[in-house]
């Protein structure tokens, strides 16, 4: 059931892919809000995999920039695009002599 729940959030995303680039750089906590309350969060995942594999990766990036995103989202995103270390400077992680 939960297969099936995220296949069609994915593919929903995929059929309407313009609308939901569009969504995102425009209002991205009001997309993300709609999709989750949609599905919930497999829903949400499953967006982010749809425009992930549709090459918007830039799209999700700049979704992060949002201040209205619901902490949960943001946390999710973040480890999506980045996994589970936060990024940073490079400054910040090179060694000082």
């Amino acid at each position: 059931m939960l297969t099936a729940n995220y296949n069609v959030h994915y593919h929903t995303a995929c059929d309407r892919m313009d609308f939901v680039v569009k969504s995102l750089t425009e209002r991205p906590s009001r997309a993300l809000q709609l999709a989750a309350d949609a599905g919930g969060e497999r829903a949400v995942q499953a967006m982010f995999d749809a425009v992930m594999d549709r090459g918007y990766r830039p799209v999700l990036v700049q979704a992060l920039n949002s201040p209205a995103l619901p902490q949960w989202v943001r946390e999710k995103l973040e480890t999506f695009l980045y996994g589970n270390r936060r990024p940073a400077a490079a400054l910040l992680c090179k060694q000082l002599h």
